[in-house]
């Protein structure tokens, strides 16, 4: 299924423009058990679930930049998703998800951002129930349980890919954006001075026009300057990610790696035999035990 883009912009509280996107999958189970699924991948994804029936709605908090609306990562602004199921065959669910975006104007790049978002949240549902191996002793587990069965070590089942996927598309379209539009700042500010040329060459007056452009393709040229730093360092913080660094590493719960010890077989019996059998035994003794003699009658 592929997405469809709804191009209304309405007032939501306010003056808050609302932007509207929809998207819709195809998922396997019915919908019982995909409403579950669903209802956690999107509280690993960072959404707070607020409704589960009929309807599955989500919300999910700006971010940084995106509660004045000036970011340029659409992941940062405050969205409510809402996921209508609807059962198609015996063993498949129609998800449609309804994203409604506040105070955000939808590029094509965007929308492109969220049809991700959407199959990475399908993808976490979908590894949560999956059929997993275990790293350690190699047998067959279900990441639904926590530990292995025969070795005991935690289960490790890897993030999806869709979750990479979704992180570089993210930070990368985040950053042509602000290349984008500061490049055109700048350029901006550098024609200005040119319009002295074609202005009225009146002394008092010029003095007084030549400030004011001056001053304009200052503060052009500044802002265009730090839209292009800002755009260079989330690409950097795209390319070169902290655990800690993107919403996504802090909110997808990675499953810890240890290195679970051989528990299909016991120690030697020799093992045993220097361990006393009370922790107490022999350790109040100070001097020798003397030697008993039986005595003879």
């Amino acid at each position: 299924m592929g997405a469809e883009f709804i191009p209304a912009m309405s007032d939501g509280g306010g003056n808050a423009v609302i932007a509207e996107y929809d998207v819709t999958r195809l998922i396997g189970g019915d919908v019982e058990t995909v409403r579950a699924r669903l209802e956690e991948a999107l509280e690993q994804m960072g959404f707070r679930v607020i409704n589960e029936t009929p309807v599955i709605q989500a919300k999910r908090n700006a971010t940084g930049m995106g509660a004045s609306g000036l970011s340029s990562d659409i992941l940062e602004f405050q969205r409510t998703l809402t996921v209508n199921l609807k059962q198609t065959s015996h063993n498949t669910t129609r998800a449609t998800f309804d994203y409604r975006i506040k105070n955000a104007i939808l590029a094509k790049s965007d929308r492109q951002i969220l049809t991700r978002e959407v199959d990475a949240i399908i993808a976490i549902a979908a590894t949560r129930f999956s059929s997993s191996i275990c790293s350690s002793c190699g047998s067959e587990i279900n990441t639904r349980t926590r530990f292995c069965r025969q070795c005991g070590a935690p289960t490790s089942a890897p993030l999806p890919a869709e979750i990479e996927s979704l992180r570089l598309t993210a930070g990368m379209n985040s950053g042509y954006k602000g290349l984008y539009s500061g490049t055109i700042f700048v350029f901006v500010a550098m024609l200005l001075p040119l319009i002295l040329f074609f202005l009225d060459q009146d002394a008092e007056k010029y003095v007084k026009r030549v400030r004011a452009i001056l001053i304009i393709a200052g503060i052009m040229g500044t802002t265009g300057m730090g839209m292009l730093l800002n755009a260079i360092w989330n690409i950097r913080k795209t390319l070169y990610p902290r655990q800690e660094g993107h919403y996504l590493a802090a909110n997808i719960v990675r499953p810890i790696q240890m290195s679970a010890p051989d528990t299909n077989s016991l120690a030697e019996k020799s093992a045993y035999q220097a361990i006393p059998v009370s922790v107490t035994e022999d350790t109040t003794n100070l001097l020798p035990e003397p030697a008993r003699n039986r005595e003879t009658i």
